[in-house]
């Protein structure tokens, strides 16, 4: 595309009205010093300094952010927090980007909002503390969260479904059900993102990685799996799923199959260290934004890579990517 294609995509891409729909966390990131030389008067135990900390949107809410990066301003999250500060600060960061929260419910009695506590000690992530990972969200709360996600379908242009944890919200039951809800709007587009139950989704394009998409299949995972093998066993997952699949291949680009054509983009040749925490969701959110607005699968695969290249190059952190970034990102490697 030319940098005028690419600015006219991203102007239709801010009209769109998109869903999320998932298991929503909070990263909290801090700076820890183990070697204090302090010991607590009471315990006795050496105490750990903490510093800067600085929370920022995780799993679904990091799909979300990145949609808002890239200039999408009408966007509803459907799914759960808890009643605790994490909850509260989850809350606090959708609505200072203008996200639409009426239908993230705060449950009162047996649910941590899942958080991924991060401490870094000089540049390197030590063990991380997670809360809520391990929730078990009630049938009776899954059935309100279907009910609200009904009320905000007939106004949404794309829905994107998260799946990060075993348990809190989808199942393979509840997937079922929520298949039924999509599939009364032939008109929406949705694009899919589920570890452990990707399998029974349908009606939407599943992304999946090389790792993931040989599990699904139940067969081994090649040492550096080419794009033979990736199309080979991609087209077999597509028929079983009678679906598109989006296969991210890492730092060789990104696949994409319809059943009937293979559209397929390199990976950027970048230079220097990279972090790829997030990097699927920032193709998930581009992806789905590039076909909500128009865009031919070649298209909207261009626009995934560059974004995923912004990203990957922002380090220690869950990163975006901006129009602006992008945009410069594609200026350097078109020349």
């Amino acid at each position: 595309m030319t940098s005028s294609d690419i600015t006219a995509l991203f102007d239709r891409m801010a009209t769109l009205h998109v869903g999320v729909i998932g298991d929503f966390a909070l990263d909290l990131y801090y700076s820890l010093n183990t070697e204090t030389g302090e010991r607590s008067i009471e315990t006795g135990q050496v105490v750990f300094w903490g510093s800067r900390p600085r929370s920022s949107l995780g799993a679904a809410g990091n799909v979300v952010q990145n949609l808002t990066a890239l200039g999408i301003r009408n966007i509803s999250v459907v799914g759960c927090i808890g009643d605790d500060l994490y909850g509260r600060e989850m809350r606090s960061l959708f609505e200072h980007q203008g996200v639409r929260t009426q239908h993230l419910v705060a449950v009162t009695d047996g649910w941590d909002t899942c958080v991924y506590t991060k401490p870094m000690g000089g540049n390197r992530e030590l063990n991380r503390v997670d809360f809520g990972t391990h929730n078990q969200l009630p049938d009776t709360l899954f059935a309100d969260l279907l009910r609200r996600l009904e009320q905000a379908l007939p106004g949404l242009d794309v829905l994107i479904i998260n799946q990060q944890f075993p348990n809190p919200l989808l199942t393979e039951d509840r997937v079922l059900r929520l298949n039924d809800l999509i599939g009364r709007y032939a008109q929406l587009r949705v694009v899919a993102d589920m570890r452990q139950v990707g399998r029974q989704i349908r009606g939407a394009i599943l992304k999946v990685n090389t790792a993931e998409l040989a599990r699904f299949l139940g067969v081994p995972l090649p040492g550096l799996p080419d794009l033979d093998w990736c199309v080979q066993h991609g087209n077999l997952l597509s028929r079983q799923l009678q679906g598109p699949l989006l296969i991210t291949r890492g730092e060789h680009g990104i696949v994409f199959l319809d059943g009937r054509d293979v559209y397929r983009i390199d990976g950027l040749p970048l230079t220097g260290e990279v972090d790829t925490v997030g990097a699927g969701d920032t193709v998930v959110a581009a992806f789905a934004a590039g076909i909500g607005a128009g865009a031919a699968p070649a298209q909207a695969l261009e626009i995934a890579n560059l974004a995923a290249a912004v990203t990957v190059r922002k380090l220690h952190q869950t990163g975006t990517a901006t129009p602006a970034e992008i945009m410069a990102l594609q200026r350097t490697y078109s020349v």
